[in-house]
């Protein structure tokens, strides 16, 4: 299985990505690297991917552990460091902020969290530690 995006770039930013599901965004690199305000960054994506990824696969999980997710907000916070001269992400927190139907099995939060940290393809695909610290509402 493929999935595909493909970048058009002018003489100035945004550039454009077009992605396979049918999206179109404008892109540039962060203010602070010499990009335009407003337009996503590759840096937001990837945190955002992180982000989006660890919620639909949750949900799932929780589910299937008697949990009927009924509200679900997250912050992400993604720690971009200097390593060996390089910038990298080296860690993503999340802070999920969950609410669920009345007799949820709530005592399986933290089994829906390390089940999800398993099974989420994005943040396994990450070279980075994630950390997730939930709020149950």
């Amino acid at each position: 299985m493929d999935f595909v995006s493909k970048v058009s770039y002018g003489d100035a930013y945004p550039a454009k990505m077009e992605c396979q599901n049918g999206m179109s965004l404008d892109y540039s690199p962060p203010v602070e690297f010499g990009g335009a305000k407003g337009p996503m960054t590759p840096e937001d994506a990837f945190v955002g991917s992180a982000n989006m990824c660890f919620q639909i696969v949750f949900r799932s999980v929780a589910q299937g552990l008697g949990m009927s997710l009924l509200d679900y907000s997250c912050k992400a916070v993604g720690d971009l460091q200097t390593v060996d001269g390089f910038k990298k992400f080296v860690r993503i927190n999340l802070y999920p902020e969950m609410r669920f139907a009345e007799g949820a099995r709530t005592e399986n939060i933290q089994k829906a969290i390390d089940a999800t940290k398993k099974r989420c393809l994005v943040t396994n695909s990450m070279g980075c530690e994630v950390v997730v610290e939930p709020r149950v509402l």
